[in-house]
């Protein structure tokens, strides 16, 4: 099953502006295909012309031409089309929301769309965020007035030269794209971007606790055997103490645990992380962007390694 996506461009209006076929129909007609999913942005071309107008008339030629036995489409109401971070994220949670297995082949006709849209396109391929078992394969339609026309696999060191010096560009694109996680101590919150992970008083008092392991540029942290040394219960019970400063059951259990010097159970440690790292995925709603902000976890099962690895200009302490 080969399916191809792509934006919608202003040269895809073609009759309609009394011109010759643009680059979707023109490399639907240079590829055998077998389903066109068409990405879309209301806005105006011409006069009364719009980009509605244009899916209407692609559909409708696609179908006439038999260029392919399924069209669909799906809107990405952007705000701005030349603004990398917008187009991405909406661009990653659609292509997230599509069936991947070896029986699928996706390919993005990137010719299509505005400078901004081929970029994002080009790195959602080369980053592996589409899929890294089944990578998106990307395509340049050539115009046909330089000779029959064909369609050339995108590649950044072959095809596209001229994109090679987007590279720096890329990867800027891509901490651009990282939110930034906001840790209030005052209020004993987390909110990352423009999203509020509901974390419990204990679970927050555990993700500063890395947070600030990370700001200081220290590795990951080895947490062995089956109980969690004092240390780390006597600095959890210190930041509850600051940001949750009326006592709870937690805390007391805490307390307790000091007086007695009882350490914590491995298990209990761990249960808080994956409540922690469930949160953050469910409210982020970005596999990318929960792989950045996760407790990550590092390492065998007798000797685990944990800690945050996010870039330092990301995270803030307030």
């Amino acid at each position: 099953m080969k399916t191809l996506i792509s934006f919608i461009g202003t040269n895809d209006a073609g009759a309609l502006l009394d011109k010759k076929d643009g680059a979707i129909l023109t490399a639907l007609s240079n590829e055998k295909i077998d389903e066109v999913i068409l990405l879309w942005n209301e806005a105006k071309i011409k006069d009364e012309l719009k980009y509605s107008d244009v899916l209407l008339y692609l559909k409708r030629e696609i179908k006439k031409q038999k260029l392919a036995k399924k069209v669909s489409d799906n809107e990405l109401a952007l705000k701005d089309v030349t603004d990398h971070n917008e187009i991405y994220l909406q661009l990653k949670d659609f292509t997230d929301s599509l069936k991947k297995d070896a029986h699928r082949d996706y390919v993005a006709a990137i010719s299509s769309g505005t400078p901004s849209m081929q970029v994002c396109w080009i790195l959602l391929a080369e980053s592996g965020d589409f899929s890294l078992d089944f990578p998106l394969r990307l395509i340049k339609v050539t115009d046909p007035k330089f000779g029959k026309s064909k369609n050339i696999v995108v590649k950044l060191d072959t095809a596209l030269p001229r994109i090679i010096g987007l590279q720096n560009e890329l990867d800027e694109l891509k901490k651009d794209l990282i939110p930034i996680a906001v840790i209030d101590i005052e209020h004993g919150s987390l909110k990352i971007g423009d999203n509020n992970i509901p974390l419990s008083p204990v679970e927050f008092c555990y993700y500063r606790y890395f947070a600030e392991r990370n700001l200081n540029d220290e590795e990951l942290e080895k947490f062995s055997g089956f109980t969690i040394r004092i240390s780390f219960i006597k600095m959890i019970y210190s930041y509850h103490e600051e940001s949750f400063p009326d006592l709870d059951a937690n805390r007391m259990a805490m307390e307790e645990m000091i007086k007695k010097e009882l350490e914590l159970s491995i298990t209990t440690f761990r249960g808080h992380l994956s409540k922690i790292n469930r949160k953050l995925n469910n409210a982020l709603r970005n596999e990318s962007v929960f792989n950045v902000f996760q407790i990550q976890n590092e390492g065998t099962r007798g000797a685990k390694f944990y800690g945050l690895k996010i870039p330092m200009e990301k995270i803030r302490i307030i």
